[in-house]
């Protein structure tokens, strides 16, 4: 699966150390298409953009194209801001996510890592059998006429298995896809969870 970055910051040394550093931890879930650019008109030509992480100089002369792009291109926003500035005037960035210089990378790839693992939300549903339909975005199965209830984690994992039906699925694919890199479970967690979700699914 591709994702498609644009870092926008004239922090050439920042840039490439995020570069790197996201294209490490996600390589082996993303092919992470990279676009460094100072040119915010740029970013409209574009098709898709999964992730803009932006320093503040740049969105705040910008605000409406970057509201833009998170409506209609569902793009995730992260600003980054320099550590003189004073965050309380910039109430109105709420919607995007911020962090402030001087920051660990670890902040900017949790915020990535939350947004990788709530891809269900854009789903409308999915059909599971003749009777059995999953509702990512509502968290829900319906089967029959009948609505079952299913836990943050317990959607994530069915989605994640579903889109990987056709494959042999590893305990570490599940935990980073799931769980996330940084948040750490024992076996019995995801047992009991697996367990947990079965049950939902005969019910």
């Amino acid at each position: 699966m591709q994702k498609k970055f644009v870092i926008i910051d004239n922090d050439e040394l920042l840039n490439n150390l995020i570069e790197e550093q996201v294209s490490i931890v996600f390589e082996k879930n993303f092919n992470i298409k990279f676009l460094k650019t100072h040119n915010i008109n740029s970013l409209n030509v574009l098709d898709t953009i999964d992730l803009i992480i932006v320093n503040f100089k740049f969105i705040k002369d910008n605000y409406n194209i970057f509201i833009n792009l998170a409506n209609e291109k569902k793009s995730k926003i992260i600003v980054i801001f320099d550590n003189h500035v004073d965050i309380s005037q910039f109430k109105k960035f709420n919607n995007f996510n911020f962090v402030v210089k001087p920051f660990r990378l670890k902040q900017i790839i949790d915020i990535m890592q939350d947004f990788f693992i709530s891809y269900e939300t854009h789903q409308k549903y999915i059909k599971i059998s003749r009777d059995l339909i999953f509702r990512p975005e509502t968290k829900t199965l319906l089967n029959k006429n009948k609505v079952i209830n299913l836990t943050e984690k317990e959607s994530r994992l069915l989605n994640f298995i579903l889109e990987n039906k056709e494959n042999v699925i590893k305990k570490d694919e599940i935990l980073i896809n799931v769980w996330g890199i940084t948040e750490r479970i024992n076996t019995h967690t995801l047992e009991t969870h697996i367990y947990s979700l079965k049950k939902k699914l005969d019910a």
